[in-house]
């Protein structure tokens, strides 16, 4: 159970919730984005943040991949 309840998907602010909605298109769940989403500045600085890493990272798009779904298996969470 979450210690921070997530927003329900239409209380997501407008501006944002396309990016909710990506989420549980592409994973299944937007609960972490929809947590974030309780604040739209931090929402929007941590997506600009991510997408800086993406472009800018050093590790290997297929490595970080696979380090992901490891990841996400050692957490028993579905991805």
């Amino acid at each position: 159970m979450a210690r921070i309840e997530p927003l329900n998907i239409h209380e997501v602010a407008p501006e944002i919730r396309h990016a909710c909605e990506e989420a549980e298109r592409q994973t299944g769940t937007s609960a972490s984005t929809r947590t974030y989403a309780k604040n739209p500045a931090v929402f929007k600085a941590l997506g600009a943040f991510r997408a800086a890493l993406g472009r800018e990272g050093t590790i290997d798009p297929v490595l970080r991949e696979l380090v992901r779904i490891k990841i996400a298996g050692l957490n028993a969470c579905r991805y």
